[in-house]
């Protein structure tokens, strides 16, 4: 795959190199006239290297990342291979852990799982020491892309091996991946390892345990962990409150749903666009349509835009209810009412009106869809 115009051009660079450019030569200056500082001496030739070699793995670095974040992974691992190449050839070395994280961040985002565990072995051959945030990377491979556990455990040990201790974000991810396995009962027996080695559990830690009693249907311990949460000054935040939310929800368990909402106040969490949402989806799903009307209206007056999700959501209840004019209503004063109406917005009323046979209705709103464009 050809790199991007940017990673092009830092290969484009000039290597350092040994050359003459390096010299401490320098011709005599006239004696001046009023006496003046003496200058600080250049650096001597193998700093002035060392330094521009820092400067190229942090240039490069910063191209990695940009292009991991757009998803162009072949070309992060072409332009980490070409870095070390020069690294080799230049200056004897691979470029430093922090270009190696990089790189295998890129690759397990991507699920290249194989390509992950031969890129750490040459990080470990060429002499490159580990840090935390590696051993990070590679438990969330285990944990979340391959499911192994046995392989997160064994990375943990090993990197104690080498003198890398696992943090709070290792103890969450390998937690998170064991809540999704439905593993629950382990991911509790780790985050007491964690506690009794001495690190504190954060608000991530808790939240994936918290989700897996939401899908299990085990709201009520869901609900004390949330309880102990508080009591170790530890509590919850808004992801935690929509995990339970939408759990509540799917149990049609509305007033407590309104209970939560209510003690939001007291309890230092604020909800977003996101957690009306959950709720309105929730009562739409229960075909109370006035019910969720009612919650985009205290979503406003919180201060809160709604999303084309938002629309979404009441488009299809109004619609599966058969209140076909209410929804056109809304969907001819979207602007008006500050909502989203893109096309899949449209798309449901449209269908809608197919199935029953109002052919002008479509079209009106096709022609209306264009004006607004």
């Amino acid at each position: 795959m050809a790199f991007s115009a940017s990673a092009a051009a830092l290969l484009a660079l000039p290597f350092p190199s040994s050359s003459s450019d390096d010299s401490d030569e320098f011709k005599p200056l006239s004696a001046p006239t009023v006496p003046e500082p003496v200058p600080a001496s250049p650096p001597p030739p193998q700093q002035r290297r060392q330094r521009q070699w820092l400067n190229l793995e942090r240039d490069c670095n910063v191209e990695m990342k940009a292009l991991a974040r757009a998803g162009d992974v072949d070309e992060v691992v072409d332009l980490f291979a070409e870095l070390r190449r020069r690294f080799a050839a230049g200056a004897g070395v691979a470029p430093n852990v922090l270009c190696y994280n990089t790189l295998l961040s890129a690759l397990a985002d991507a699920g290249r799982v194989q390509e992950v565990g031969g890129v750490f072995e040459e990080m470990r051959e060429w002499g490159v020491a580990p840090n935390v945030s590696t051993l990070n990377i590679l438990v969330k491979v285990h944990a979340f892309r391959a499911s192994n556990f046995e392989a997160a455990y064994d990375v943990i040990r090993q990197m104690q091996g080498l003198g890398v201790e696992p943090d709070v974000g290792t103890y969450s991810t390998l937690i998170t991946g064991l809540c999704r396995a439905g593993r629950l009962d382990e991911a509790w027996g780790l985050l007491e390892s964690m506690v009794e080695e001495g690190c504190l559990p954060m608000v991530h830690t808790y939240t994936p345990i918290v989700q897996g009693y939401c899908r299990e249907g085990r709201i009520h311990e869901a609900m004390e962990l949330m309880d102990g949460m508080e009591r170790v000054g530890c509590p919850p935040n808004v992801v935690t409150y929509n995990v339970l939310i939408r759990a509540l929800c799917d149990h049609a368990r509305f007033d407590e749903v309104e209970q939560v909402l209510v003690d939001s106040s007291t309890k230092g969490w604020k909800p977003t666009v996101v957690t009306y949402n959950t709720y309105m989806h929730g009562l739409c799903k229960e075909g109370m349509v006035n019910e969720a009307l009612k919650q985009l209206d205290v979503m406003r007056a919180e201060g809160l835009d709604p999303t084309a999700f938002t629309l979404s959501i009441i488009l299809n209840c109004l619609c599966h209810n058969s209140m076909i004019s209410e929804a056109i209503s809304y969907l001819e004063r979207s602007t008006a009412l500050n909502l989203c109406a893109g096309v899949v917005a449209y798309n449901t009323v449209m269908s809608r009106l197919c199935d029953m046979g109002r052919w002008p209705g479509v079209l009106k709103l096709m022609t209306d869809m264009i004006k607004k464009g």
